[in-house]
């Protein structure tokens, strides 16, 4: 472990890691490459560290949602294949060529601008492009998607690498609206090969369709969440192993008497004689003012339930009469024996999902990696 700047860290085990990637590569089988997304620093959990991880277990590309992402592990020493998953700006387009970015791409213009760039710095531009069979967010519409293929094919500089599109609801147990995608889907790829257009890699597979909707593997999965050994639901197909642990350590401990108020708006008064521990954790770290009153950290093998508001820099906790002390650790996600804490049970009390909480993680917490 590395010297900590603060008494505040999170563990990320790049073994979980390893194993999740293992896991899935046998899920999808060896006809089927595997894209680990690594945006948003890695779901939390540190996009260059845990990339190279992916990698050396059987990653063979890495999505990001960002031209800046990409840089990044560019400058890293990361040279597999990198997709930029999000809109990219025509400011942008010239760094993706440079940094060897494949670029999603769902709208006319800047196909000829990144095609202008590639031929500027006489480069070969990849380009993924996206079709909307129903997600309502980035990509053309099936009915405006091939003539865009044809465009893209006709501009100098530009190599079709992939097509795509996204689920909305493959985490669902009912996949009807899942099948209707992919029946949109599948026409746009019928259309392709009536017009003789040969796509090296077609794909639309996110973390719960590679999970529970295996007919849409094709050429590759992308799979966010779960490389971080998060499922998308109760349903486990297979074992994940979450990779991510957040604890720190007591900060002050004080004996309070019954009818004491904790925190900003007095929220919680003790009911009785009471210790309680002041951790140096609060919102402005990722521990979401909505727990307040609600989750419990874990402290010498006991669960102790979070009271008063959390504040920007401290949450205070009732330790009853545990002999709890200074220097003592906490466990905020993670496991101590037979009690657990993971982010899908923050995720429940605050009614978001699971990789919301390890995105949420600020830049003030440390991550370590084992």
């Amino acid at each position: 472990m590395s010297k900590l700047n603060r008494s505040v860290w999170a563990e990320v085990s790049l073994d979980n890691i390893a194993h999740n990637v293992r896991q899935f590569r046998s899920w999808i089988g060896p006809n089927c490459e595997l894209m680990a997304v690594v945006k948003a620093n890695g779901y939390g959990h540190g996009a260059l560290e845990t990339a190279y991880t992916m990698i050396a277990h059987g990653t063979n590309w890495l999505a990001v949602a960002l031209p800046e992402e990409g840089v990044r592990l560019r400058r890293g020493g990361i040279t597999a294949p990198i997709l930029v998953l999000g809109a990219v700006g025509a400011d942008e387009l010239d760094v993706c060529v440079a940094a060897d970015l494949a670029v999603t791409v769902f709208e006319p213009h800047i196909a000829r601008l990144l095609s202008a760039a590639a031929v500027t710095q006489q480069k070969l531009a990849r380009v993924h492009i996206k079709v909307d069979t129903g997600m309502g967010r980035l990509g053309l519409l099936p009915q405006d998607f091939v003539n865009l293929v044809e465009l893209v094919k006709s501009l100098p500089g530009l190599e079709i690498q992939g097509v795509f599109t996204h689920f909305a609801q493959a985490e669902q147990m009912d996949l009807s609206y899942t099948y209707w995608q992919w029946e949109r889907f599948q026409a746009v790829r019928e259309e392709l090969r009536a017009r003789g257009i040969a796509i090296p890699y077609v794909h639309a597979a996110n973390t719960p369709a590679t999970m529970f909707f295996p007919a849409s593997h094709l050429d590759l999965v992308r799979v966010g969440l779960g490389i971080y050994g998060m499922y998308p639901d109760a349903r486990r197909p297979f074992e994940l192993r979450p990779a991510l642990n957040l604890k720190t350590k007591v900060a002050f401990v004080k004996r309070v008497p019954a009818g004491s108020s904790v925190s900003y708006n007095s929220t919680y008064v003790t009911a009785k004689e009471t210790s309680l521990a002041v951790l140096p954790i609060g919102y402005a770290d990722g521990l979401s003012r909505g727990l307040s009153n609600r989750g419990h950290v874990i402290i010498r093998g006991t669960f102790c339930p979070i009271v008063g508001n959390v504040t920007m820099d401290h949450t205070m906790v009732d330790v009853g009469d545990l002999p709890c002390v200074i220097g003592d650790e906490v466990i905020l996600l993670g496991t101590d024996g037979n009690l657990e804490i993971q982010a899908h049970h923050w995720a429940n009390l605050l009614g978001t999902i699971n990789y919301e909480i390890t995105c949420m993680l600020s830049s003030r917490i440390e991550r370590v990696y084992l």
